[in-house]
């Protein structure tokens, strides 16, 4: 049971029960004479349940039930019983419970003598004394008696004469005594005077305003001060209590031990910190509860001037960011300026808390949920910084499965943007690259790219940086980490919609690279976060941690209500992939096969199906794989649909392989009862999992609400259908918002034919009825341009 969970009063039950605060009893009860556990000087009844459950044995369990000699006999064993009934005669019961209320008097009495010898160490020129009052009486002289078997030394106690007894101490004893005795004399409960074991050593900070404006590297001043024991104490006080060379010294009229390599810490903090100025990051960094000099903790420090002013604008900031809008429920808010598609109301707070950290040098990590719209977001906010005098490019780093999403949301969202992919064999390198990039407002690239071509992205001096899926860097010893550190860029922002609060050591990772030397260097994160927190996930460094990342982390869900107001019921994704080089050679070659044929319309068909198998390979499947791997770890489930039963075995084996574990596959080739199976693996399946469905089996009379994504691998190129395959997710009983999501391959027929679908052409609206069919009618010119590969 965690101790957090307990209420007051079993916390207070199980500190008696440590200090060995309770005593055998036997009380009448309703339903007879019980053998109890009480708490010494208090009423608590979780006493006995907490003593007695350590002490019932099997043979003791059932003490009631079992014959007894004497009460003596029947009251031990009860004590260990389950329930501590004691079935003797109540006369009998009575006069055993007279005699041990004279024994339990007495020990109280013991208790309250004890509490009144005060036990006191001094010092003077013949050494270390250990002495208290001269009690008077049988039990204060009995209690001074037995403290000699708690502390040896006392065993040579005298009088001297004057009131007082006591005892010489060598060094060595008096520094037991601080050390270890003290702390027992107290736990047995005399009174100890005159020395403080483990004394505490805090660093306490002051983060003043420096004359230098917020923006420059030196924005404020610390002032650093040390409390020993909760004194104050200054350089020199801590060299005279290191030149005593013994964790036992006399500090302002007591003897305290201290711990001599953290009081060497506090000498160096103190040290280095004096006149030490701090950039913007490290003064909120102090101000915010986590600052650190070398190894030394700040207890506790005070921010003055714009600082505080400062950092209550970043909590105000991300509060707006996370609250709900005047137009929460609208279906869209404000239009950034230059962006050809309005922004939900949530994305256009989450785009002005982005602008007001990197205005203020700071990093944001953007970590909405999956589906959330973290692209749109991160190119509303370039837009809103490219409007500033900085004509530089941004530049963009993600996986290589997502190049071409971005290349496609940059072109909805910006299609002011001049955008520069940077990927591939052709790619410009040195100075073509230097010409590409100032030749634009975006560079895309991947994360292998951003290691192999580092010194051309060096080279050119970027408006911001943009890194997607940003826990790709969680690992800070990979060279993608490194480079990405290692570019300097002045503006800084991370998506991921992995929450960075599952990994404690993925934090620093990150912030790293938002905000260096923020959470410190990463063997004293280590030391003072990851570590506490790996031992107890509610530490009070855990709580210290989440508190300062506060204003930098942005983490909204879809489940939350003024989110959910704002998406809707369904809403739909397009996840483009690119075709591999040998998938390129491959769909030329059918092209090529098809144009020096007959062209018969069976041969159109079959031309359809060769192409968009095709599309269907290793270049869908990347994509499929992180999609899926997101979806998991955001704890959702997903239906993939195609329309090929061969392709369905190859996804179904490829994520079987990616994930370990079975997935459930529905298609043509199963009966009645493999269909129930296959039904019944997925919906009852406990945790996020996936279900591969044949869109023409699986597209109707299926309700599969566990899953709040759809995929389409493949597209029936029939909105009828598909949403009808969609709506086995969104039905009555969903609900979450279902997040749908269409595989199109860029450059080939399956990109031509969306943008018919998007422009709602004459030739699309055949769609609806035909399906594919309808290509078979096209004029041959007009056929060649749709299944051409750009």
């Amino acid at each position: 049971m965690r101790q957090s969970r307990l209420s007051p009063r079993q916390r207070e039950a199980l500190g008696l029960v440590a200090r060995g605060r309770f005593f055998p009893d036997l009380v009448r009860e309703d339903d007879g004479w019980h053998a109890r556990w009480r708490a010494a000087g208090a009423d608590n009844p979780w006493v006995d349940e907490y003593v007695r459950s350590a002490n019932v044995t099997p043979l003791s369990a059932d003490a009631e039930d079992q014959r007894h000699e004497t009460i003596h006999d029947a009251w031990l064993m009860a004590l260990r019983s389950r329930t501590g009934l004691v079935r003797r005669d109540d006369a009998e019961c009575a006069a055993f419970a007279a005699e041990l209320g004279e024994w339990h008097g007495g020990a109280e009495d013991d208790a309250a003598a004890r509490a009144a010898i005060r036990f006191r160490l001094e010092s003077g020129a013949d050494g270390f004394r250990l002495g208290c009052a001269a009690p008077r009486g049988r039990r204060p002289l009995k209690a001074l008696g037995q403290a000699a078997y708690v502390f040896g030394p006392l065993r040579a106690m005298k009088s001297d004469g004057h009131g007082r007894i006591s005892v010489a101490l060598s060094r060595a004893e008096a520094e037991s005594f601080v050390r270890r005795g003290a702390k027992d004399l107290a736990d047995a409960g005399y009174a100890v005077e005159g020395c403080d074991f483990a004394a505490e050593v805090v660093a306490e900070a002051e983060v003043a305003e420096a004359a230098a404006p917020p923006t420059s590297p030196a924005a404020a001043t610390l002032r650093l001060s040390v409390k020993v024991a909760g004194e104050t104490v200054g350089a020199e006080e801590i060299r005279f209590l290191l030149d005593q060379r013994s964790t036992l010294v006399f500090f302002r009229d007591r003897w305290i031990e201290v711990d001599r390599s953290i009081l060497k810490e506090a000498l160096r903090a103190l040290e280095k910190s004096e006149g030490r100025a701090l950039s913007a990051g490290e003064a909120v960094a102090f101000a915010s509860g986590i600052g650190a000099v070398g190894r030394m903790e700040i207890a506790e420090a005070r921010a003055h001037g714009w600082i505080r002013g400062l950092l209550n604008e970043l909590k105000s900031a991300k509060a707006k960011a996370k609250a709900a809008g005047k137009g929460a429920r609208e279906a869209t808010g404000p239009r950034a300026a230059g962006t050809a598609v309005p922004l939900r109301p949530y994305q256009a707070r989450g785009v002005a808390w982005m602008k007001f950290l990197t205005d203020h040098g700071f990093g944001a990590l953007l970590a909405d949920d999956m589906g959330l719209g973290k692209t749109a977001q991160a190119i509303s906010w370039m837009l809103a910084v490219a409007r500033q005098p900085d004509k530089a490019p941004f530049l963009v780093v993600a996986p290589l499965t997502l190049l071409a999403n971005w290349r496609h949301e940059l072109a909805r969202f910006a299609p002011s943007l001049r955008v520069y992919v940077h990927q591939g064999d052709r790619r410009r390198l040195a100075g073509a690259f230097r010409r590409a990039a100032a030749a634009s407002d975006v560079v895309v690239t991947s994360y292998s790219l951003l290691v192999k071509d580092y010194s051309a992205l060096r080279g050119v001096e970027w408006a911001g940086i943009v890194l997607d899926e940003a826990q790709a860097i969680k690992n800070p010893d990979t060279l993608a980490a490194r480079a990405a550190r290692a570019l300097g860029v002045r503006r800084r922002v991370a998506l991921t919609g992995t929450p960075v609060e599952n990994s404690v050591a993925d934090v620093w990772s990150l912030e790293e690279f938002l905000n260096p030397s923020f959470l410190g260097d990463r063997k004293s994160f280590a030391e003072r976060f990851a570590k506490p927190m790996a031992a107890d996930e509610r530490s009070a460094a855990g709580a210290r941690l989440r508190r300062a990342l506060e204003p930098f982390v942005l983490r909204r869900l879809k489940g939350d209500g003024e989110i959910a107001g704002e998406l809707g019921p369904k809403r739909e994704i397009k996840e483009y992939c690119q075709l591999s080089p040998a998938q390129r050679a491959e769909y030329e070659a059918a092209l090529e096969d098809w144009r020096a044929g007959e062209r018969r319309q069976g041969d159109v068909l079959a031309l359809l199906t060769r192409l968009k198998l095709v599309c269907d390979g290793e270049g869908k499947l990347a994509r499929l794989m992180d999609l899926l791997e997101e979806i998991f770890d955001a704890g959702e489930s997903a239906l993939v649909f195609t329309q090929y039963a061969k392709v369905g075995a190859a996804l179904r084996d490829a994520m079987e392989g990616r994930f370990a574990r079975r997935f459930p596959f529905l298609h043509g080739g199963l009966d009645a009862k493999g269909r129930e199976a296959e039904v019944a693996a997925f919906c009852g399946f406990e945790g996020p999992s996936a279900f591969v469905l044949s869109l023409r089996v699986g597209g109707f009379g299926l309700n599969l609400v566990k899953a709040t994504h759809v995929i389409h691998f493949d597209r029936w190129w029939n909105p009828a259908v598909e949403a009808q395959a969609t709506d086995r997710a969104h039905r009555i009983g969903q609900k979450g918002t279902v997040f749908v999501h269409a595989f199109i391959t860029e450059g080939t027929l399956e990109e031509r034919v969306d943008e018919m679908l998007e422009k709602k052409s004459r030739v699309a609206l055949s769609l609806v009825a035909s399906g594919e069919a309808f290509l078979r009618e096209l004029p041959p010119e007009e056929f060649e341009r749709i299944v051409a590969l750009a």
